[in-house]
């Protein structure tokens, strides 16, 4: 009986080694328990603004929950060192010297700190959303994800980045979905200089018109139109510009409309040029002329 009870002693007193272990694994269950209720009464707000009609932006809500689980198990870190008597004197002692350990922490772990503050600001400011469609340094994709220390995009090849949070911060980068998701869609094309204009237009308009990837005429800013951009060494340059709903249509209908043009030229007999190069043998080329009477004279 005396051994069982200086047992529940020794697992209820965190002097000791096992009430340090006991103590750790309640503390972490109590943290775990906190995180997950805590998550899914973030779960439950979304719910409710959602059928409240109210836009819910999914960036917000899971920079929060990533948070949350960070600062609750801190807080559970904590705790446990001021309970526990060998941490106590520790932790006091940290406290005491809270500049310079804030120094010493800052260096050590400078950027892992500059990551978290700078998800911290896209999750504020949101220059970048989950579900955009953004250019990074010449790389397209979808923002798949935004944690506390980096942000994944699923690329069109399905390819991942890993950017980390402050290099996103402070590059500049193409977000295709904030605000307005339209684009307006350019498409460049040669025709020969024997090609009329009003044709080539015409045939090319036609075809913009039957492209399933453009905005319909109800919704569109402006219906499809043709320029005229360039007289360039064998070819006139003409430019389609034509309004799209999204990125993604956007290269959907340059490359339709690129294969659906060339087969209407084809069929209307419309050249669409490439250069042209003579090539002369040296030995078919004409003997040099040679003066008679000296340099500088000819002879009659």
């Amino acid at each position: 009986m005396d051994w069982d009870w200086l047992q529940a002693k020794n697992l209820l007193d965190p002097s000791t080694g096992l009430g340090m272990i006991a103590l750790a694994v309640v503390l972490f269950l109590a943290a775990w328990l906190v995180s997950h209720l805590l998550g899914q009464l973030l779960k439950r707000s979304q719910w409710v603004m959602g059928h409240l009609g109210r836009k819910v932006d999914p960036t917000i809500i899971a920079f929060t929950r990533r948070l949350k689980t960070a600062l609750v198990y801190l807080g559970a870190v904590v705790l446990y060192a001021s309970l526990v008597p060998q941490l106590r004197g520790l932790f006091g002692t940290l406290v005491a010297g809270a500049g310079i350990t804030a120094v010493v922490i800052g260096f050590a772990a400078k950027g892992t700190l500059a990551n978290l503050v700078a998800g911290f600001s896209l999750a504020v400011y949101r220059p970048i959303r989950i579900g955009d469609k953004v250019t990074l340094e010449d790389h397209y994709g979808t923002v798949e994800d935004i944690t506390l220390r980096h942000t994944i995009v699923r690329t069109w090849e399905n390819k991942r980045l890993i950017i980390p949070n402050e290099k996103i911060d402070s590059m500049i980068l193409l977000n295709h979905s904030i605000i307005d998701p339209k684009i307006l869609c350019r498409v460049e094309m040669g025709v020969s200089y024997d090609t009329k204009i009003d044709l080539a237009r015409r045939l090319i308009l036609e075809e913009a018109q039957n492209c399933p990837h453009r905005m319909p005429a109800s919704t569109a800013p402006e219906q499809p139109w043709v320029k005229v951009i360039s007289h360039g060494d064998f070819s006139i340059g003409l430019r389609l510009y034509m309004w799209c709903p999204n990125m993604d249509e956007y290269w959907s209908a340059r490359w339709w409309m690129l294969e659906a043009v060339k087969k209407r030229f084809d069929a209307e007999g419309v050249e669409i040029p490439f250069p042209y190069r003579t090539l002369v043998n040296k030995k078919d080329l004409p003997p040099p002329r040679r003066d008679i009477g000296g340099e500088g004279q000819k002879t009659d």
